[in-house]
């Protein structure tokens, strides 16, 4: 079964992916929206975090270390005309863990950016990827895209 989107109304459509689970994307403000559901580009940013972020969780724990808390911000820069693309995307990882280390985050993000992470893969050819790391609350990289 294909993915599918279907109209329901205005901006509206409900997405039904292979599984059967249904998701409504809409191209209004929030405040608009009757119902709950991201923008198709906002769709976009949290299926790269997501991605890159389950990525560095199997790493990690492959690596058997202990993560605590962690997330995976995204930040962007769209063209002002038509189509609006995403130019620059900056991930921002946030990681807490006692026996995280920067070398062990690093290498897990590197992986996961430059070889894993299929969403950030089909994005690349166009879009400068970038990322930071927040290790235990300490900035360790302030690496862009390029």
């Amino acid at each position: 079964m294909p993915v599918e989107a279907t109209w329901i109304r205005g901006m509206e459509f409900q997405v039904r992916v292979p599984a059967g689970e249904t998701y409504v994307l809409a191209s209004l403000p929030k405040a608009q929206r009757p119902g709950p559901g991201p923008s198709p580009m906002d769709a976009v940013q949290g299926a790269v975090a997501a991605c890159t972020g389950m990525d560095v969780v199997s790493i990690l724990e492959k690596m058997r270390k202990t993560i605590q808390a962690f997330r995976v911000e995204v930040e962007v820069i769209r063209r002002e005309e038509h189509p609006r693309i995403f130019t620059d995307l900056t991930l921002v990882y946030y990681l807490d863990g006692p026996d995280l280390d920067d070398a062990s985050v690093e290498r897990a993000i590197d992986l996961s950016q430059d070889k894993y992470c299929s969403v950030a893969a089909m994005l690349r050819p166009t879009v400068r990827l970038g990322k930071r790391i927040v290790l235990n609350g300490k900035l360790l990289n302030t690496a862009t895209g390029g």
